[in-house]
């Protein structure tokens, strides 16, 4: 099998690919063959060296596949060789690859949706769509009519967010980007209005007739996570779902939180699946479902081969990219 490696920090140009020995499925998992990998901003930090202490090095990247179950590992049911799935590898990475060993609980059958669903598509949304689907549904708990706000709303989390809020019964839809040319991708993306990231704050208070939102997402960190609590109506929440930005974290005061009526909470999926996994999985169904149905769209930005997963990761890293990058990988 091939895989990508890194063995060192250093960024995207670290990226090796290598011959590995074929994986066996260990009792208890599913061997398939990767057709494609979802690219995320992850796999930046990641080929960084950002979250060493959690994923020593050598390692190889990749959170989310696509392809056909291979073997089958003791124990497991409800599969089949040669089952078209999706699957988040999460905690355990090795996208990158040819070959996975994957969870059956985080697997989902693509042939069980009751809708067609491309291998590409799944691979690229599965891990976004799912913490989108449970961010909103089960952290946020959100109401029919509630108005919420989506930092980086047309990057690969953002723009599910906007979607899956508006599909699950959401008022008004906003969102912040980086810059003016994004601003017109708002319709297609299902969001009212989008702002540039510099005013949000006013041009939140003022899209809401100053009342601010119910909720705001916040995959970005650094100082808009501190400004996002003042576009929050009282009882509002800041759901915390990531720190794309790289940016030192920032603090705030409990008292603050106590007098102001605001709430903060925070959601990751590799945590959350290790926990919950049943849950996540099921969630990871529905989502997909929605996706299948075409409830919600996925924009695939770039299909690159497995070799040139440097380049991929290279332009995350430039912070041009609208939609998702993914990785076809070739089999012998």
């Amino acid at each position: 099998m091939k895989a990508i490696i890194i063995d060192r920090p250093g960024g995207p140009g670290n990226l090796q690919l290598r011959e590995k020995p074929d994986l066996q499925p260990a009792p208890g998992m599913l061997t398939i063959d990767v057709a494609f990998a979802g690219v995320g901003y992850f796999e930046v930090l990641l080929s960084r060296g950002e979250f060493i202490s959690v994923f020593p090095m050598p390692l190889t990247p990749g959170l989310e596949v696509s392809g056909y179950v291979r073997a089958i590992g003791e124990g497991v049911e409800g599969f089949y060789v040669g089952q078209p799935v999706a699957s988040m590898t999460l905690h355990d990475l090795n996208g990158f690859a040819s070959m996975a060993n994957v969870r059956p609980d985080l697997t989902v059958p693509l042939d069980q949706l009751g809708a067609d669903l491309d291998l590409a598509t799944a691979a690229a949304s599965i891990v976004n769509l799912t913490t989108a689907y449970l961010a909103i549904k089960d952290v946020y708990r959100m109401k029919t009519g509630d108005n919420i706000l989506v930092h980086a709303a047309v990057g690969g989390l953002g723009s599910f967010i906007g979607q899956m809020a508006k599909r699950l019964g959401a008022g008004k839809v906003l969102g912040t980007v980086g810059s003016a040319e994004k601003v017109k991708l708002a319709e297609s993306l299902g969001y009212d209005e989008l702002f540039v990231r510099s005013d949000f704050v006013e041009q939140t208070l003022r899209a809401t007739e100053q009342k601010g939102v119910h909720a705001v997402f916040d995959p970005v960190g650094g100082n808009m996570r501190k400004q996002s609590l003042e576009v929050l109506r009282p009882l509002g929440q800041l759901v915390v779902v990531g720190n794309a930005s790289g940016e030192e974290d920032v603090t705030h005061s409990y008292n603050q939180i106590w007098f102001s009526n605001k709430q903060i909470a925070g959601f990751t999926l590799g945590g959350y699946s290790d926990s919950n996994p049943v849950e996540t999985g099921k969630a990871a169904r529905e989502a997909l479902g929605m996706l299948a149905r075409k409830e919600i769209h996925a924009e695939i930005q770039g299909v690159y081969p497995l070799e040139n997963a440097a380049e991929a990761l290279a332009l995350l890293e430039e912070k041009n990219t609208v939609g998702k990058l993914v990785l076809q990988i070739h089999h012998n």
